[in-house]
């Protein structure tokens, strides 16, 4: 990397974690560009962290593809740090109420989107031998939890292509992290739950994982609040 701070893509970046990611890494120097689907609040968020953004809507089939030459066009040369952050559930819901609609809306950001964008940044990061790739996952993929049976599988699908990735691009040099967070105390709840874990809190976490020493590679990040026992 170099000594003026790496290039990095954050998906999901105008609020909760991905917000809170982007201020810690801009903290430590990086260059950022961060996506969200909210114009407003991607502005209040390029004040505060002097990053590049960029409005897109991941359930695009195309839109990936777009975002990340739109992150290497603003940043200079291409992501040296990819954040797939972004994601969503709609509402709760047990298998016998599920609909095909949601169940193709959370397929399109929760697992294309990420997987699409993994794709992009390996053909980049495979010919510079280096780079690193942090896929935002949830400890949903580590347990069954009931009435989150969609949003569970695209995780544990997220997961999957993840530990795959692991493999694939270490031949190039380059790491892929999963981070599995628990409760996080963000705007993705109905309701706050001020006993969960705070985004500053996971984002602290989560970027001292990117920036591991480096002949160290954190594979899997498992982290909850206090009152999580889920394992």
């Amino acid at each position: 990397m170099e000594k003026y701070g790496p290039r990095v893509l954050v998906t999901g970046g105008s609020r909760g974690i991905g917000r809170a990611v982007v201020l810690e890494l801009a903290a430590r120097g990086a260059r950022i560009f961060a996506t969200g689907r909210d114009e407003g609040l991607l502005a209040e968020l390029a004040a505060s962290a002097g990053c590049r953004v960029g409005a897109f809507d991941l359930a695009e089939p195309e839109a990936p593809a777009r975002l990340y030459e739109a992150a290497k066009r603003e940043l200079g040369g291409f992501p040296e740090i990819l954040v797939n952050n972004a994601g969503f559930n709609a509402r709760k819901s047990p298998a016998l109420e599920i609909e095909a609609g949601e169940l193709d809306a959370q397929y399109a950001v929760n697992l294309r989107a990420p997987i699409l964008l993994c794709r992009e940044a390996m053909r980049d990061m495979a010919a510079a031998r280096r780079g690193r790739i942090v896929n935002v996952v949830s400890t949903t993929a580590l347990f069954a939890n009931e009435t989150m049976g969609v949003y569970t599988a695209m995780k544990t699908g997220l997961r999957g292509f993840t530990t795959v990735l692991q493999k694939e691009a270490r031949q190039y040099g380059v790491k892929v992290l999963g981070i599995y967070p628990g409760g996080v105390d963000t705007e993705f709840r109905a309701n706050p739950r001020p006993d969960y874990l705070r985004p500053e809190s996971a984002a602290r976490l989560i970027v001292d994982a990117i920036y591991a020493p480096e002949d160290a590679v954190i594979h899997e990040l498992v982290f909850r609040p206090l009152v999580e026992s889920n394992f």
